[in-house]
């Protein structure tokens, strides 16, 4: 592969900087790795929320940018600098280089969780800062320069000596298989919400904890997996109630104008 066929076109030869010289997108990159491009796209169809949480096919990364432009607050805000902040995570949808940095494009380095931090940190969306203090990250941080990252994530237990999971190898396997979508095991997505919270037993959901305890039986028992991603639940509904009853404090301060900043800071 020369800079020709990602930035002129595959096959080419030769051509025009000024008339024919382009920036590749996620779909120039798919003209050659079908597979990956449609395990990427298919995440617009994989799930429809059943009460309409999100809107179909989000969250995901296939329509990250979509997201974006469409809030309203990215779009009302004044300093459009720190709207761009957003727009350089949001790009996923456009892009395969938010995971494969230009211009190696390693699969080596998009199997590490390095790779997610770019835009999974943060205090609206923390969970590299999650995964590397937790046990699974601790191992990661004490023993990952040992792993051979050469191996496909399908054997990096077997043959790649890999003793604890990156965020790579939960998100990307469902059913025994790891593909580049992300988004078929999701269940809480990035903001739990009582409506995510009431509805935890619908059948839509269950089928996705049991996929998740597919993966997490790996390496661990049904049993403390089960026990396990329960508790976690507990907790995460435990703290949808504090916010809810946080918000409603919020609300009444906005409603009598009480806010630091409410009047002045427009």
């Amino acid at each position: 592969v020369g800079c020709i066929d990602c930035h002129m076109g595959v096959g080419k030869d030769h051509g025009q900087h000024k008339a024919d010289l382009k920036m590749p997108d996620a779909a120039a990159c798919g003209r050659c790795h079908v597979k990956q491009f449609g395990e990427r796209e298919s995440e617009r169809d994989t799930y429809t929320w059943p009460q309409d949480q999100w809107p179909k096919g989000r969250p995901s990364h296939a329509l990250s940018y979509k997201a974006n432009v469409e809030n309203a607050v990215w779009a009302a805000m004044e300093e459009r600098e720190v709207a761009e902040g957003c727009t350089f995570c949001h790009t996923a949808q456009n892009t395969c280089n938010s995971c494969h940095t230009r211009h190696e494009f390693s699969a080596i380095e998009a199997r590490k969780p390095q790779a997610c931090a770019t835009c999974h940190n943060g205090v609206d969306h923390n969970e590299f800062e999650n995964y590397i203090l937790s046990k699974h990250g601790t191992v990661f941080r004490a023993h990952g320069d040992k792993w051979d990252w050469n191996v496909q994530l399908s054997e990096a237990m077997d043959k790649g000596g890999m003793n604890a999971p990156t965020c790579q190898f939960c998100h990307m396997e469902y059913q025994g298989s790891f593909t580049h979508n992300m988004v078929r095991k999701v269940r809480w997505a990035f903001e739990p919400t009582p409506n995510i919270a009431a509805n935890l037993h619908h059948p839509w959901f269950e089928q996705r904890k049991e996929a998740w305890l597919d993966t997490c039986t790996n390496c661990h028992s049904d049993g403390y997996s089960r026990a396990y991603l329960d508790m976690v639940d507990k907790g995460v509904i435990s703290g949808v109630k504090i916010t809810e009853d946080s918000r409603s404090v919020l609300v009444k301060l906005y409603n009598d104008g009480l806010l630091p900043g409410q009047n002045t800071n427009r």
